[in-house]
């Protein structure tokens, strides 16, 4: 139950993330391409779609990184089993 309250945690903190950076892409388009019309997709629903882009990126992005921490975490908890069994004995 405690891994899914953080799990829950980290997509929260991962859709913050992801609204920040939609806004940043926005207006760093903006800058760069120095096309002021432009300023019309930080709308509500500009905003929406470029989250439903990048969140799904952040997740993916989330995903990847932590593959190899799981297998560690798998190695080192099979470890820790054998050690508890060894000090049982």
């Amino acid at each position: 139950m405690k891994k899914l309250k953080l799990i829950k945690k980290q997509i929260l903190i991962l859709f913050v993330f992801a609204i920040l950076i939609s806004i940043t892409v926005i207006v760093h388009g903006i800058f760069f391409d120095l096309d002021l019309s432009e300023i019309k997709r930080l709308t509500l629903e500009g905003l929406t779609l470029t989250i439903l882009v990048v969140f799904p990126m952040i997740l993916f992005l989330e995903w990847v990184f932590d593959l190899n921490n799981k297998a560690k975490f798998e190695e080192i908890d099979k470890k820790i089993k054998e050690i508890e069994k060894q000090i049982k004995k």
